[in-house]
């Protein structure tokens, strides 16, 4: 059997349901949840056989247009259902903002966003929260049986959709109270707060440690960008990780002039097993040493199987391929189940997302105005003093931006 990293032993419990058993919630037949498009109240919006979640709705400003919208939860099963005791509760998240005309519009209907009560493994039901804070929508899980994990969602309305802008992770061992890790992600800017100590039990154990880093959110295409020297904007879709402050520069820090000297925007996607990165590169004094490179955490630099290096105004442009797989091989002497795992995360359908899978990575941007290799200024997603690499964290479709999965 494989040994699972954290990410997948967080989703234990519902991979081997998955494996095991036929899945509960596909044995029992609901009745159809067609949610209206407008409704007078949350209420209102619950159809026949579905139950609305009273202490579940949260109310709230969400589009910042002054007016109170709406985020709840309609659910159906439960011991209460007609003649069954043990049928799963499904949890579906109604987001819906309300219009001039005073009534709330649906915007999104979810059965991804809230995982259902069996899911959470042997701690039961994993919904733990919903909540609305400045002017973001919050949901929460907890679960686990030894191995317990929580993941927090944040999500924002904008640009006329529902972007997940933070990710809290945690994973503690009930046999091991002084064995966690946490992982606090802002995904708008890509810095993440991270903490972790002990180990599994084939591990050896870590010091307790603390630091900041960076990642690059990798999102899922269905076309592939094209390496041509331009950075479209409908070709690299969601965040951009900005390298431009003093404490990104992890080497020859007192070197460096300020973002005119040396500064990046770094956009990824994925499609399949490839890695697709452009870097947007501010470099005063371009140089034929300058170059765009990714990292392990042991230092082994990953080449791309494709590449192109443009002249822009400002410095240049440096876009690149990579494989995933290439990546994971190059990783597997600090983590000997790191192929296995991605091979999992890239068969559709075989784990739920909702927390992607971070591979640990940094990409370094290397100045080489200043001559000889030890006086180049670096600028990298992993930052000097922390005991932590920078990674790529790689999603599927639908959890980044939270859409409609059902009518």
């Amino acid at each position: 059997m494989i040994r699972l990293n954290r990410l997948h032993l967080i989703n234990c419990s519902i991979a081997m349901a998955v494996l095991a058993l036929p899945c509960l919630a596909q044995e029992v037949k609901r009745p159809p949840l067609n949610v209206p498009a407008t409704a007078d109240s949350p209420a209102q919006f619950a159809p026949a056989g579905w139950r609305f979640e009273k202490e579940r709705l949260r109310e709230g400003d969400l589009d910042n247009d002054g007016r109170a919208d709406a985020a709840f939860v309609i659910s159906h099963g439960g011991a209460e259902s007609a003649g069954a005791e043990d049928v799963s509760v499904k949890h579906v998240l109604v987001l819906a903002l309300r219009d001039k005309d005073g009534k709330l519009h649906r915007s999104v209907v979810s059965d991804a966003a809230v995982l259902d009560s069996d899911e959470g493994g042997v701690f039961g039901d994993p919904f733990d929260d919903l909540s609305i804070d400045k002017g973001t929508v919050v949901i929460s899980h907890y679960g686990g049986s030894r191995d317990r994990w929580n993941f927090t969602h944040r999500y924002r309305f904008q640009n006329g959709g529902w972007s997940l802008i933070g990710l809290t992770l945690g994973h503690t061992d009930t046999l091991d109270l002084e064995h966690f890790d946490s992982q606090d992600i802002n995904l708008s800017t890509g810095a993440v707060k991270g903490s972790e100590k002990g180990g599994y039990e084939d591990e050896p154990k870590k010091p307790e440690r603390s630091g900041d880093y960076y990642e690059l959110e990798v999102w899922p295409v269905e076309s592939v960008p094209q390496i041509d020297g331009r950075v479209a904007d409908h070709e690299w879709p969601g965040y951009t990780v900005q390298l431009r402050e003093r404490e990104q520069v992890l080497r020859n820090r007192q070197s460096w002039r300020g973002p005119d000297d040396l500064s990046a925007r770094v956009h990824s996607t994925r499609k399949g097993n490839d890695l697709f990165v452009a870097v947007e590169v501010a470099d005063n004094q371009v140089t034929a040493g300058d170059a765009v490179r990714f990292v392990t955490r042991r230092g082994l630099v990953i080449r791309p199987l494709a590449s192109k290096l443009s002249a822009s105004a400002k410095g240049y442009v440096f876009e690149g391929r990579y494989s995933l797989k290439a990546i994971a091989m190059a990783s597997k002497a600090e983590d000997k189940y790191i192929v296995e795992n991605l091979q999992m995360v890239l068969e559709p359908g075989f784990y739920g997302d909702s927390e992607g899978f971070a591979m640990p990575l940094s990409l370094e941007i290397v100045d080489a105005d200043r001559g000889l290799p030890k006086n180049r200024v670096v600028l990298s997603t992993r930052l000097a003093g922390s005991p932590f690499t920078g990674s790529i964290r790689i999603f599927r479709p639908g959890t980044l931006e939270l859409i409609s999965d059902i009518k």
